[in-house]
């Protein structure tokens, strides 16, 4: 069956998302049954303001623009809707697939013209989707599951629906940041094989299990003292990319346009490396790794810190130092090797992008 593969993908993103965000709304009805207004607003927040910021991202992305009027945007179903026009453009390409399966060498075929022209047009709006649901399960799943972990260490209690909550918000962004991989690989005319969407999901889902473990361990000690270290990582990383960006900028944008520009840009790099960032150097692959090594040794020095400072008001700082430290640990040398594997042996090679390509293409 040709194209299971990417219906798959979808039909999986989908599962994730409507289980992510109904588990999300189920602990935020618990919080607020509980009398606990401050952690049943914040749940609300990081639901309802990443259903804007799809919306808003979605409208600008697309010519015709399908959130044709404001009802839409304001019910928040832009990224359901995105969904129907991807189900939609599958339907409307594997459909019709010509006798020889879309491998006609001949051009005059018209068959095989409207194939391939449909094909094209789904790879499109397949990566295009694939930014929005991975800014969504940026700006969703990952404070969701910060939160919610930072509120079960602060209580020391492990509600089986919070526990239900994190580990979909985990799974969502991770198989996020995979399709969107898979999508760019795609649509450059290579093909993502399964291998390596394992081993890249797995890889995925163990770096970010230990950089947000991190992150909300040191929340946990040192409150919102997290805020600081955030700060500071964010602001490197943005030196670095709008550095990057004024050398490979060819338009000649706005110097200041172009700095603010860079502070949404690097965001994602808060919590793991993209392509954003590396795509711009001659061996691309050894900087990306060398980033991940950094974000590794940023990983084990936050944690440290969060184990070996002792204070008076924290407690449980003895079984946290039994669970962080060997997660942590474990995590990020399996997700190392998993990096490894994928970039010398699953890891699709073929012709490299244009330098020039603008990094605003994901708008």
């Amino acid at each position: 069956m040709k194209g299971k593969n990417e219906l798959f993908l979808l039909v999986v993103g989908f599962l994730l998302l409507i289980f992510d965000v109904i588990t999300d709304i189920l602990v935020a009805v618990h919080y607020g049954l509980k009398g606990e207004y401050s952690w049943f607003g914040l749940t609300l927040l990081f639901i309802i303001l990443p259903l804007f910021i799809v919306s808003f991202i979605a409208t600008n992305q697309t010519e015709e623009g399908f959130c044709e009027n404001a009802s839409c945007c304001l019910l928040c179903s832009a990224i359901f809707v995105r969904y129907v026009q991807e189900f939609a453009h599958w339907w409307r390409t594997y459909r019709s697939i010509p006798s020889c399966g879309g491998n006609c060498e001949n051009l005059d075929c018209e068959e095989c013209q409207k194939y391939q022209s449909a094909m094209k047009e789904s790879k499109k709006s397949a990566y295009n989707f694939a930014w929005i649901r991975y800014v969504q399960t940026l700006t969703e799943s990952t404070p969701q599951w910060c939160l919610q972990m930072y509120v079960m260490l602060r209580h020391w209690d492990f509600p089986w629906y919070t526990l239900i909550s994190v580990v979909f918000s985990l799974l969502s962004l991770s198989w996020s940041t995979t399709t969107l991989e898979k999508a760019r690989i795609n649509k450059q005319g290579q093909n993502f094989k399964l291998p390596a969407t394992v081993v890249f999901f797995t890889c995925q889902l163990l770096s970010l299990l230990s950089r947000l473990f991190v992150i909300v361990a040191f929340a946990y000690v040192f409150e919102e003292h997290v805020f600081t270290a955030l700060a500071i990582h964010w602001l490197v990383a943005h030196l670095i990319s709008w550095s990057i960006g004024l050398r490979r900028d060819e338009c000649k944008c706005d110097v200041i346009a172009l700095f603010f520009l860079y502070i949404v840009f690097c965001f994602p790099f808060l919590f793991h490396v993209t392509d954003m960032l590396t795509k711009t150097f001659s061996k691309q692959r050894t900087i990306n790794f060398l980033l991940q090594s950094l974000i590794a040794v940023e990983n084990v020095s936050l944690v440290i810190l969060a184990v070996a400072i002792p204070k008076h008001q924290v407690t449980h700082v003895t079984e946290l130092k039994i669970i962080v430290l060997p997660l942590v640990v474990i995590s990020l040398v399996l997700a190392i090797i998993l990096l490894t594997l994928y970039n010398k042996y699953f890891r699709p090679t073929g012709k490299r992008r244009d330098k020039t390509q603008q990094v605003t293409v994901w708008l």
